[in-house]
């Protein structure tokens, strides 16, 4: 494998959008839904000093991914080894340092990356400590990405996300689809990165989202923002911005899924790089809305009318969830359900 400092994203075709680095040797488009297979930025962890910090159940599977692909991975937790007895155990036979019961700085000596659980806040010691240290520092949904060998469906907001992404889950297995269901719902999305799929849906939050540099979902969808996490952020702002980061790496071959009803999400219509479909309950010429007893699909010129007589979901923010599924279906192949 390449590191990923000499890696760029390349065609398939060879063509070269300009970057002096060449392309990485493991391609991605496990799935014949992918519309243009792409080269993937990945890591050659193989002898990489990595500190994974924090041994909640993310953290874990980071360190077992990571020993996996050849690193030499230390584990660090604020908590002392009496009280990470499971965590520990499940470890049992990899080649795994622990430095627990505080943080040293003294920990980031030599060290190629850090890997941060989602619940370590950016201003912890040991991040802060990376940053100045030039170490860089991999999300896990950053780390998962680059291995992953499927198109990607990830879902952000406030509220609603696990819902919408259980309901995207659903559509996609019922098309046939093998599909990883996780992320911020349920499994860690690094867990599936070993196995083939045609398609991942992740839910993601704000703390996922704060260390991402290529994470780039072939679909991306942010529902709604309102207060939230301020312990954790200094301001409203900021929990806006990082749940914005979904969009960052995307480009004009991707997707991004807005709320028109939201006019915080709404104004990233503006601003974000991927193609744009809206949902919303105003009836609207290109996008998704709803009536009395049915959710429509427009686009194109086309029509698609889900009936939600049926629907056991109840609920306005349910109907709006279930937009965002549908949504989530324009770019690519749908089948009547």
């Amino acid at each position: 494998m390449v590191d990923h400092a000499a890696c760029s994203e390349e065609p398939l075709n060879g063509e070269s959008k300009g970057s002096e680095h060449p392309p990485c040797d493991i391609l991605i488009g496990a799935g014949v839904n992918t519309p243009a297979a792409k080269w993937v930025r990945l890591l050659d962890l193989t002898d990489k000093k990595v500190l994974v910090i924090g041994l909640a159940r993310t953290g874990s599977e980071c360190a077992r991914f990571l020993a996996r692909q050849g690193a030499r991975v230390s584990v660090s937790d604020l908590r002392r080894a009496d009280a990470l007895k499971p965590e520990m155990d499940a470890l049992a036979g990899l080649a795994i340092r622990f430095h627990l019961g505080g943080e040293e700085t003294s920990w980031l000596d030599t060290m190629d990356y850090a890997v941060p659980s989602p619940g370590v806040a950016v201003d912890s010691l040991l991040l802060r400590e990376a940053v100045t240290r030039h170490i860089p520092v991999l999300s896990e949904i950053e780390l998962a990405y680059r291995f992953f060998r499927a198109p990607l469906i990830a879902i952000t907001g406030t509220n609603g996300k696990s819902t919408t992404t259980t309901l995207i889950g659903k559509m996609l297995k019922a098309d046939g689809k093998k599909t990883f269901l996780g992320g911020n719902l349920g499994a860690p999305f690094i867990g599936a990165v070993d196995d083939d799929w045609d398609w991942g849906v992740v839910e993601i939050s704000s703390f996922q989202l704060e260390w991402v540099e290529t994470f780039k979902p072939r679909i991306a969808l942010h529902l709604n923002v309102t207060e939230d996490h301020l312990d954790r952020y200094a301001s409203f702002a900021d929990y806006r911005h990082a749940k914005e980061r979904i969009f960052a790496a995307q480009s004009d071959e991707d997707w991004a899924i807005l709320n028109r009803d939201d006019d915080l999400v709404w104004t990233l219509r503006d601003e974000v790089k991927a193609r744009v479909v809206s949902f919303g309950f105003l009836p609207v010429a290109e996008g998704v809305f709803a009536t009395d007893d049915e959710i429509v699909w427009r686009a194109a010129g086309s029509e698609e009318r889900f009936s939600l007589k049926s629907v056991k979901l109840q609920g306005v923010h349910n109907i709006a969830n279930m937009m965002a599924a549908v949504a989530a279906r324009i770019p690519r192949p749908r089948t009547p359900s």
